[in-house]
C-alpha cells in the first residue's frame, strides 16, 4: 500500500477510524481507571568507608565505598530488611510482596544509592522508602560488625578481646517526599497507547471495508464496468426527481449546466454516426433513468432539436407523471394498433418536445417492446426527431436489451454510491449480448456535500464559487450584472 492508498482509505473511512479511536481512548481510560493508584516516594543513602589522613588514603576509601555501595544494592530488597519495615510500619503484607515494591540503584561509580518504594497511598510510600533506607543501613552495619573479634594486649599488660567495628556504612542523607500524585497508572503512556491501539483496530476496520465496497463512486470505477466513457455526472438533488411535474421545476445553476454537458457530450458520442436514438436504462431501480431521461430530453428540446420521449417502461411508467400528463394512453395502445402515434403523442410545456406515455400496463412488455413494430416505431419517430427511450432497467427484465437491439445504442445510468461494479457489468454484459451499442454512461445522484467531497473526492463535479458568481446570470439570462445582483437574485429566491 502506497502512500496515497492509506491516504485515500484515511480519507474515505476517517469515521470508522476517527469512532475506533475514541473508542480506543476510552477503554484506556476506563481500565485506567479501574486500576489501583500506586504511588511513587524515593529515599537516598550514602556509603561511607572511614577516612583517610592523607589523599592516597582518601581515594581508596573513595574507591571502597563505591565497590560496597554496588554491593549493598541487594540489601535494600533483603528478606532481614523488609521485615524489619513490616514491623517498623506495622504492614499487612509478606516480606516477598513488600521486595517487589521496592527498587534500589546506584550510579556508574558512584556511593548515592537511590531507593523507590511505591504505595497505595502517598503517606506508606513515603515512609517505606524512610524506612528501607534506615533498615538496609542497620543491616550493613550488622554485617560489618559480625566479623571475628580479637585479642588485643593493652599499655598495662593486660589482653582484651575486641569486637570488629564497622569501617563501611550507609548513611540515610535524603528523606523521601510526599508524592503529589499516582505514578501508576500512567495518563500519559497509558492514554497514547489506548489511542494507537483503536488507531490500528480502526485502519484495519476500514481496509476490510474499503476492499470490500464495491459500490461505484467514481467515473474511473464506471468507466472499467461499462467498458464507455462517463457522458455527465448529475448532482442529487429534489429538483432531478420523477415526482409529478419534477421536470418543470427551476433547478440551479449546477444542474442545469450538469444537463448542459450531457447534451453536449451525447452529440459528441459517435461523430461519424451520430445517435437519433438512444436507450436510457439503468442496472437495476431507484438510480434515476426516468429523471435523466425526461431531462436530457428537455434540454435537447431547448437547444432546438425536435424530441420524442418515449415511456417503454411499461411495467413501471414515471415519464407522464414527471411531466403531469395523461399516461392512460400511450405507447401500448400505439404497438397493439387500438391508438394512433398522433393521438397518443402529447405536447409538453418545453417548445419542440413531445412525449409518448407508456399507457396501459399490458401482459406482455417484453413481446411489445420487441417486436418489430416497436423497431418500425422508432424508426418512424427518429427520421424527423430525436428518440429517448425511457427503458426498465436491465438485470430484473430483458426490454432495454430488446428496445437496444432496435436503437442506435444505450445509456447506462449508474447511482453513485448505490450501485455496484459488478451490477454495472452484467448491466453492459447485457446489452452486448444482443449486440447492441454501449454509447456511455450516467453517473447519477453524486453528492455535492463538502464531507462527501472530503471522502471519496469531487468526481470532477462542481464548480467553485467564484465561477458561480461569475456566469450563473449569464446562464440564467436575468441581467445580472455584478456578484451583488446574483447574491440579491438568490436571497430573493429563497
Amino acid at each position: 500500500m502506497t502512500l496515497e492508498d492509506l491516504w485515500k482509505l484515511t480519507r474515505r473511512q476517517f469515521a470508522v477510524i476517527g469512532l475506533c479511536a475514541v473508542l480506543g481512548l476510552v477503554l484506556a481510560f476506563g481500565w485506567m481507571v479501574l486500576q489501583p493508584k500506586e504511588y511513587t516516594a524515593t529515599a537516598g543513602g550514602y556509603v561511607t568507608a572511614g577516612g583517610g589522613q592523607s589523599i592516597g588514603e582518601s581515594y581508596s576509601s573513595q574507591t571502597l565505598a563505591q565497590q560496597k555501595a554496588k554491593a549493598y544494592v541487594t540489601l535494600f530488597t533483603n528478606r532481614r530488611v523488609t521485615q524489619a519495615v513490616i514491623k517498623d510500619l506495622g504492614l499487612d503484607t509478606t516480606p516477598q510482596a513488600l521486595a517487589g515494591r521496592i527498587t534500589a540503584t546506584v550510579p556508574a561509580d558512584g556511593v548515592t544509592i537511590a531507593v523507590s518504594a511505591t504505595g497505595p497511598s502517598p503517606e506508606e510510600a513515603r515512609d517505606v522508602a524512610d524506612a528501607v533506607v534506615k533498615a538496609a543501613a542497620a543491616e550493613a552495619k550488622r554485617i560489618e560488625e559480625s566479623g571475628p573479634t580479637r585479642q588485643v594486649v593493652g599499655a598495662d599488660g593486660k589482653t582484651r578481646t575486641v569486637k570488629s567495628q564497622a569501617q563501611v556504612l550507609i548513611e540515610p542523607n535524603e528523606s523521601a517526599i510526599l508524592p503529589n500524585s499516582p505514578s501508576s497508572p500512567n495518563p500519559s503512556r497509558i492514554l497514547p497507547i489506548g489511542l494507537m491501539l483503536g488507531l490500528l483496530v480502526g485502519y484495519g476496520v476500514a481496509a476490510i471495508r474499503h476492499y470490500n465496497d464495491t459500490k461505484v463512486r467514481h467515473t474511473e470505477d464506471v468507466e472499467a464496468a461499462t467498458g464507455a466513457g462517463v457522458l455527465g455526472i448529475l448532482p442529487k438533488s429534489e429538483d432531478l426527481g420523477s415526482e409529478r411535474g419534477a421536470v418543470d421545476r427551476s433547478k440551479s445553476f449546477h444542474e442545469r449546466e450538469s444537463l448542459r454537458k450531457l447534451r453536449t457530450n451525447l452529440r459528441f458520442v459517435d461523430v461519424d454516426h451520430q445517435p437519433r436514438s438512444i436507450v436510457i436504462t439503468s442496472a437495476k431501480q431507484g438510480e434515476g433513468k426516468s429523471t435523466v431521461a425526461s431531462n436530457l430530453a428537455t434540454v435537447l428540446a431547448e437547444a432546438g432539436e425536435r424530441v420524442v420521449l418515449v415511456d417503454a417502461d411499461l411495467r413501471r411508467s414515471a415519464v407522464a407523471r414527471a411531466f403531469d400528463l395523461d399516461g392512460s394512453v400511450g405507447l401500448s395502445q400505439v404497438l397493439a394498433g387500438t391508438a394512433t402515434l398522433g393521438d397518443a403523442l402529447q405536447p409538453s410545456h418545453t417548445d419542440g418536445l413531445e412525449v409518448l406515455a407508456g399507457g396501459a400496463v399490458p401482459p406482455n412488455p417484453s413481446e411489445l417492446l420487441g417486436s418489430h413494430r416497436m423497431e418500425q416505431l422508432i424508426e418512424q419517430l427518429a427520421q424527423d426527431h430525436f428518440v429517448v427511450l425511457d427503458a426498465p432497467p436491465l438485470l430484473p427484465v430483458t426490454d432495454a436489451a430488446l428496445l437496444t437491439r432496435s436503437a442506435d445504442g444505450a445509456v447506462i445510468v449508474v447511482a453513485a454510491g448505490k450501485t455496484h461494479k459488478e451490477e454495472v457489468e452484467r448491466a453492459a454484459a447485457a446489452l452486448r449480448a444482443v449486440d447492441g451499442k454501449v454509447l456511455g454512461a450516467i453517473l447519477n445522484q453524486v453528492s455535492t456535500s463538502k464531507v462527501d467531497r472530503i471522502r471519496y473526492g469531487d468526481v470532477e463535479y462542481g464548480y467553485t464559487k467564484s465561477y458561480t458568481d461569475d456566469y450563473v446570470y449569464e446562464a440564467d439570462g436575468a441581467g445580472a450584472t455584478s456578484r451583488q445582483d446574483v447574491k440579491a437574485m438568490r436571497r430573493k429566491r429563497g
